[in-house]
């Protein structure tokens, strides 16, 4: 076995993992949290119910679930931004581009999410915590270490740059995604206005 590969019963373990949380986002995205029963999902998975428990103790643990891979997909590679030596408005423009186009490949889980923290406290504060902070944390030192001259706070930039992306994901809900030109041209005028506010006033 190749050093670095995983096991073939931990691969397979981890496909039918996938294959359920991908059946849960589904049916929770068309009737809720609440409406949504592990039946359901066990019939949409083609698993059986057992098989879910096997996984996860309770519905709500694959509702938590999802917020992880939220995290480990919206931090995966921002960092490198900061190392390719881009000039400052590239640079911004391609961490545009990835907040965008995770923001609307992932509409189904992130609106879940949004919804669903309204009615669980725990999964509100594990969501700002690990999700919605850390994002901004690590945007706000992207932006401090590209653009240090700027006389708008790093964090009030970083929370701007949310606002927008979550207003677009509501968008999306209702409109579908783009096509890749309009995204482009989408992240093109985000980036217009942004910049316009971040430059020094003379």
């Amino acid at each position: 076995m190749a050093r670095g590969k995983r096991p073939r019963g931990e691969e397979l373990l981890e496909k039918r993992k996938n294959q359920i949380l991908e059946a849960a986002i589904q049916i929770f995205s068309k009737k809720g949290f609440e409406g949504s029963t592990t039946k359901e999902i066990a019939k949409r998975a083609k698993v059986s119910e057992g098989t879910i428990f096997r996984y996860f103790k309770t519905k709500k643990e694959i509702l938590i679930h999802m917020l992880n891979i939220l995290v480990d997909k919206t931090l995966f590679d921002f960092v490198e931004q900061i190392e390719s030596g881009l000039k400052p408005e590239e640079a911004i423009k391609n961490l545009l581009k990835r907040h965008y186009k995770f923001m609307v490949n992932n509409q189904d889980l992130i609106k879940i999410l949004i919804y669903e923290v309204q009615f669980h406290k725990d999964l509100k504060e594990k969501f700002y915590q690990d999700v919605l902070n850390r994002v901004l944390e690590l945007t706000s030192d992207i932006i401090s270490e590209i653009m240090p001259d700027s006389e708008v706070p790093p964090r009030t930039i970083a929370e701007t740059m949310m606002g927008i992306f979550l207003g677009l994901t509501l968008v999306h809900t209702f409109k579908g995604k783009e096509e890749f030109e309009k995204q482009e041209q989408v992240i093109s005028d985000t980036m217009k206005i942004l910049t316009h506010g971040m430059k020094k006033t003379k």
